[in-house]
Formats: structure tokens, C-alpha cells, sequence
């Protein structure tokens, strides 16, 4: 049986430790709006919060305008007919593609009109515009997106192996700032930090408070039964 040498702060700690789990428990409860439990609130500010500081479409514009005028030719390969054939709507207006075979379309053109078109689909995926999706491809958004991603890292496979790796570059941005910010943050309402701040500020407060509120509740728990850290005495050689 456990012996209590400090009554007083053994109760103390467990008193601390039985609120916490009770605030705990509360925290996976869905009492925080649309049958959501804090964890997964909190994951909703913050991806909104990250969502807000990713907005690139500006600078992108401005960085492909170096390659505006640049023609290229190149094969690109899919992993099924359905696919490639999705993926042509995608290029169709942007310069001559043509179905080489089953999986593979050879498109020539503009690499500054291919990289337009999948900044501005890139833009309404960030504004979670499913509709304007719908009227234009007939597909979902995240298809569209994904579609954008494997046509661009196949036209960027291309213009390596072709020696063009300063277009190779700019394909990369497009991809890293334009398709896959929106097709990860699809479904996210974008939200500013400075708008956010009062939110912000309590969660981290709140943070630190029940991070010291479990400590002291072991802390108070250890000093009750006897548990103690002492500094070692120094022993001289």
C-alpha cells in the first residue's frame, strides 16, 4: 500500500491530476461546433491559418512570365487511357495535343500558356470553387489538381532530359506553389494570423498553463509519497 508521508500536497496533486483529466476528456468531446472535439477544431485554425500565408499566384505570374514565349515539344505519359484522356481537356486550349497512344499525349505549344492555365485552375482550387471545376472539365476539383500535377512533373521530367532546366525551374514552382497548395488546401477557408490573433494567443497560453498544470499535479503527487530530487554531494579526491 502506498504510503503518504505529505498529505497535504498528495491531495493537492491529485486534485490537480483528476481536473486535468476531467478538462482532458472534455477536449475530445464534439462541443466545439459542427460535432467537432477541440483537437480537431484547433487542426481547422491552423490549417486555415496556414492556408492564408500560401497564397502565391501573384508571384507566380511574374515568375513565369520568363518563360512566356517559350516553345516546347514534349511526350507525356499516363498510368491509364482515362487519365491521358482527362488530362488532355486540360491542355486542349493552351496549344496542339494529340494522343500518341492509349497512355501517352505529345504536346507542343506554349510552356507560358500550359503554366497560365494550371496557375489559374491553381487559383480557383485555393478559393475552393468546385462549381467553376464542374462547368469547365465536368470533373472535381482535387481531379483537376491532381491531373495538373502529374501533367507538370512530366513536362518537367521532359525539359530535363531535353537539357531546358531553367523552364524545368519554373515548372517545379508552379507545382510546388500553385497545384499542390491547392489541391492540399481545397475545402479550407483561408484565414489571416493578424485576424486571428485573440484565438491564437489563448491557445497558446492555454497550452502552457495545462502544461505546467500536469507537471505541478505530478510534481505535488511525488512530494506526497515521499519522492524527492536531491543534488548529489560533492566528493573530494
Amino acid at each position: 500500500m502506498m504510503l503518504i508521508r505529505d498529505r497535504k500536497n498528495f491531495m493537492l496533486g491529485l486534485a490537480m491530476a483528476i481536473s486535468f483529466g476531467c478538462v482532458f476528456a472534455s477536449l475530445f468531446m464534439p462541443w466545439y461546433g459542427h460535432g467537432r472535439c477541440a483537437f480537431q477544431a484547433s487542426d481547422d485554425l491552423f490549417n486555415s491559418i496556414s492556408k492564408g500565408s500560401t497564397h502565391y499566384i501573384a508571384s507566380l505570374r511574374e515568375h513565369t512570365q520568363a518563360v512566356e514565349k517559350t516553345s516546347v515539344a514534349v511526350s507525356l505519359t499516363y498510368s491509364s487511357q482515362e487519365v491521358a484522356q482527362q488530362a488532355m481537356m486540360l491542355l486542349e486550349k493552351t496549344g496542339n495535343v494529340v494522343m500518341k497512344d492509349e497512355k501517352t499525349l505529345e504536346y507542343s505549344g506554349s510552356l507560358g500558356a500550359m503554366l497560365s492555365a494550371a496557375i489559374t485552375d491553381s487559383d480557383t482550387a485555393f478559393y475552393n470553387d468546385a462549381n467553376a471545376f464542374r462547368d469547365k472539365y465536368g470533373l472535381l476539383p482535387k481531379v483537376v489538381m491532381y491531373r495538373w500535377w502529374q501533367t507538370l512533373k512530366e513536362t518537367e521530367r521532359a525539359l530535363k532530359r531535353q537539357k531546358m532546366f531553367p523552364e524545368a525551374v519554373v515548372v517545379n514552382s508552379v507545382v510546388v506553389k500553385g497545384v499542390e497548395v491547392g489541391y492540399n488546401y481545397f475545402g479550407i477557408e483561408p484565414r489571416k494570423a493578424s485576424n486571428s490573433y485573440g484565438i491564437l494567443s489563448f491557445a497558446l497560453v492555454f497550452y502552457v498553463l495545462y502544461t505546467l498544470w500536469w507537471g505541478y499535479a505530478l510534481f505535488h503527487l511525488c512530494e506526497g509519497v515521499g519522492l524527492a530530487m536531491k543534488g548529489g554531494s560533492k566528493k573530494e579526491v
